[in-house]
């Protein structure tokens, strides 16, 4: 999934998917207040699956709006590729973030924010803790202290999910063919579930199964990072129950989880309908991040 650089005005690319913003963040001329030193060093946005650049790069101006200076990388991503690479396919593609942003280990001087958008940008997440650990070692993990969750995870039920994969998938596919937009569904389920069995022959687990499990394994994401959901009982692709049951798990295995839901708001569309409440709770859950230090605790 190429993105043309003049899609993304201002931002410096790393890849044809990958993006920075303030790549001299220090030295930002239109930067209207002083660096906060609790303020974060790095944020990271994972699009949703065939997000267009100028609706993803709304979320890149509202932090900006919020932290001036922190570089911010934004990723855009297919649905397709998700559902079909490898896992080494998928860290590949992730390992100029870790290079960008992360050349060396961590020495504790980072402040980062990850931002995930749907199933999608969860996958390619996951693939980034990965990758991670791949440039510096199995006894690593990718430094963050705010993990926002918009509209993702959802169920780790293969037969639960499939339909409204397909779904997504044709919705942003649904420009490129000419029959009804059931048969483009069709076709697009067809094509989950060869992959799902093909996988199973092969004993490959499914991407969206690796990133559920990848971001409540405590060795490969840390504990440190105050998990954030974002979601709505209209969502249409990823259920209210499925994402509250995640978060549960997450919970159960020391993460220290906030739930906020929002009324009336579809898939990835809550900071659409309601900005306000959506910066409102992440900038309260950074500061939350940034008073607890290493002891986190539960937050309403």
């Amino acid at each position: 999934m190429a993105i043309k650089a003049s899609s993304f005005l201002g931002y410096t690319p790393i890849t044809d998917r990958i993006f920075l913003r303030n790549e001299k963040a220090a030295s930002d001329s239109d930067t209207t207040r002083s660096t906060s030193v609790d303020d974060p060093t790095a944020i990271l946005i994972y699009g949703w699956g065939d997000g267009l650049p100028k609706h993803v790069a709304k979320y890149a101006d509202g932090y900006h709006a919020m932290f001036p200076t922190a570089r911010i990388l934004v990723i855009i991503s297919s649905t397709i590729a998700a559902s079909s690479q490898l896992l080494k396919q998928r860290t590949d593609a992730m390992l100029p973030v870790i290079d960008t942003v992360f050349p060396t280990k961590a020495d504790g001087s980072e402040r980062v924010i990850l931002h995930i958008m749907s199933n999608t940008g969860g996958i390619y997440s996951a693939a980034t803790l990965n990758a991670y650990q791949q440039r510096h070692g199995k006894d690593s993990m990718l430094p963050h202290h705010l993990c926002v969750s918009d509209s993702t995870p959802g169920s780790v039920v293969f037969a639960s999910e499939v339909g409204r994969w397909s779904r997504a998938i044709a919705l942003g596919t649904a420009k490129w063919f000419p029959w009804p937009f059931a048969v483009t569904k069709a076709i697009w389920w067809t094509f989950l579930y060869t992959v799902h069995f093909l996988g199973m022959a092969l004993r490959i687990e499914p991407s969206g199964i690796y990133s559920a499990k990848a971001f409540v394994n405590n060795s490969m994401a840390t504990t440190r990072a105050l998990r954030l959901y974002l979601y709505s009982k209209e969502d249409e692709i990823i259920y209210w129950e499925d994402l509250e049951a995640q978060a549960a798990i997450a919970r159960k295995g020391g993460y220290t989880t906030v739930l906020e839901m929002f009324e009336g708001s579809p898939h990835v569309g809550h900071m659409r309908v309601h900005p306000e409440q959506y910066w409102e709770a992440i900038a309260r859950c950074w500061k939350v991040s940034m008073e607890s230090g290493d002891k986190m605790e539960s937050v309403s």
